[in-house]
């Protein structure tokens, strides 16, 4: 398992939300950005550098509907309109796939290493 978490630089990050965050605190680590697709879809997505962590949190309208959170964050790439975290701790690993294109798609999955 890393100690460092990799992520893209903030014009990369820019350009994918295609906007600036709401939130950032670089002496904390932390960079909080939110969009909102066609459909009244809201995410909210928050990283701490330091804690290796990642939160998405999805709402319709004002109703919130599902936060997730991992920790043991090693890398978070851009492609294009997607972006992968992968995450790595207690035996397990797991990946959080971000698509941002006519509508937010988001992927949370883990699988446990024997």
């Amino acid at each position: 398992m890393s100690d460092v978490f990799s992520i893209p630089d903030e014009l990369e990050l820019l350009e994918f939300f295609s906007a600036e965050p709401v939130e950032r605190s670089v002496e904390d680590g932390c960079w909080c950005y939110e969009v909102s697709d066609r459909r009244g879809v809201r995410l909210r997505f928050s990283f701490n550098l330091f804690e290796r962590s990642v939160q998405t949190a999805l709402q319709v309208m004002d109703s919130p509907l599902i936060t997730v959170c991992h920790e043991g964050a090693e890398s978070m790439t851009v492609s294009g309109k997607t972006m992968t975290c992968r995450f790595s701790y207690q035996g397990s690993d797991a990946r959080l796939v971000l698509r941002l294109d006519d509508s937010i798609n988001l992927d949370w999955s883990s699988l446990r290493k024997y």
